[in-house]
C-alpha cells in the first residue's frame, strides 16, 4: 500500500475510507501523454498543460482507476483550461458503450503541484461526478524517491480558520494488477532500453540517417538540372536518361488506382500485423495455462 504524501500549500491528508486501486494501465496512458507532447509528438504545444480523463469502476468506498484518455480542452483568455464539453461527453459515451461497467471517475494533470486552476478545473467535472478524483503526476521527481510521483486528491470542505472552505486533500492508493496487464508490463520491461539506448531509438537513428542521405542526393539532382536549364551547363544525356527513368518509377500521387492499391496494402498489412498480435498473445495465454496445469498438478501431489 502506498503510504500517503505530504499535502502541498492549502491541501490536506484525508483519512476517510474511500479505498482507491490504480491499475498500471492508467499510469501508462498518462505518463505516455506526458511524453507525446514533450517530443512533439501531439498536436498541442510543448509547454501547453497536460490534461485528460480518468475511467474506471466504482462500488461504494471501493474505486478502481483502470484506464486514462487525453482531454480535449481550450485556453481560455484567464490562461485556464476550459473544458470542451462535447469532446467529454462523446469520449465518456463511446467509453462506456464499450466497457459498460465503468464510468467517469475525474480527471488527470501533470504537474509539479496543484494549483488554482487546477481546483477551478475540478469544479467543472462536478457536473459528470458528484466526488470526482484528481490524480496529479510529478514529471520531474527526485532521483532518490522510492515512490511513484502520483498523488490522488479528492475536493472536501474543511474548516480554516472557522470558515468552511473547499480543499483538495490527498488520499491514500494501492496499485492493482490484472494478470492481462502484468503480461503487458513485462512485455515492456523486456524491451527497456540497454546501455541507455532502446531498440526505437536505434531504428529510428537509423532511419533518421537513411532519409538525410536520400534528401542529399536529390537536392543534387534537383540542382544539376537547374543548371542545366538556365546556366548552360554541358549536358549528360546518360545521366539524364538515369533521372528520367528514376521519376518513371515514382507514382502519380493523384492516381485514383494508386490510392486503391496503396489502401489495400495498408489494409493487408494491418491484418497480418492484428494477426501476428494474436498469434503472441494466443501462445503466451497457451504457455501460462500449461505453467498454472503443472503448478496445480504438482501441488496435488505434495499434499
Amino acid at each position: 500500500r502506498r503510504p500517503r504524501r505530504e499535502a502541498m500549500g492549502g491541501e490536506r491528508t484525508t483519512d476517510g475510507g474511500r479505498r482507491v486501486a490504480l491499475h498500471p494501465l492508467a499510469i501508462v496512458g498518462v505518463s505516455d501523454h506526458f511524453t507525446r507532447v514533450k517530443v512533439g509528438g501531439a498536436k498541442q504545444s510543448a509547454e501547453s498543460p497536460i490534461l485528460g480523463l480518468l475511467f474506471g469502476k466504482q462500488d461504494g468506498l471501493e474505486v478502481w482507476i483502470s484506464d486514462a484518455l487525453e482531454l480535449v480542452y481550450a485556453a481560455s483568455g484567464t490562461g485556464l483550461a476550459t473544458i470542451d464539453e462535447a469532446f467529454l461527453q462523446k469520449q465518456t459515451e463511446l467509453f462506456t458503450a464499450v466497457y459498460k461497467d465503468r464510468e467517469l471517475l475525474g480527471w488527470y494533470a501533470v504537474a509539479k503541484e496543484a494549483s488554482s486552476g487546477h481546483v477551478a478545473l475540478h469544479k467543472e467535472f462536478l457536473k459528470y461526478n458528484e466526488s470526482p478524483l484528481f490524480l496529479l503526476m510529478d514529471p520531474s521527481p527526485s532521483t532518490e524517491s522510492k515512490e511513484l510521483p502520483i498523488t490522488i486528491f479528492e475536493y472536501e470542505l474543511h474548516m480554516v480558520n472557522e470558515t468552511p472552505t473547499m480543499l483538495f486533500v490527498s488520499i491514500p492508493f494501492q496499485l492493482e494488477t490484472l494478470q492481462a496487464e502484468q503480461i503487458a508490463m513485462e512485455q515492456v520491461a523486456k524491451t527497456s532500453p540497454a546501455d541507455g539506448e532502446s531498440a526505437l531509438d536505434a531504428h529510428i537513428d537509423n532511419v533518421d540517417s537513411s532519409l538525410k542521405t536520400l534528401r542529399h542526393r536529390v537536392d543534387c539532382m534537383v540542382t544539376y538540372l537547374e543548371l542545366v536549364e538556365k546556366s548552360g551547363t554541358p549536358v549528360d544525356y546518360g545521366l539524364l536518361r538515369q533521372i528520367a527513368a528514376l521519376c518513371d518509377q515514382l507514382p502519380a500521387l493523384e492516381s485514383p488506382d494508386l490510392a486503391h492499391d496503396f489502401l489495400s496494402d495498408y489494409n493487408d498489412s494491418l491484418a497480418v500485423s492484428f494477426l501476428a498480435t494474436l498469434t503472441k498473445s494466443a501462445a503466451a495465454v497457451s504457455e501460462l495455462s500449461d505453467n498454472f496445469t503443472l503448478i496445480h498438478t504438482h501441488g496435488s501431489k505434495l499434499a
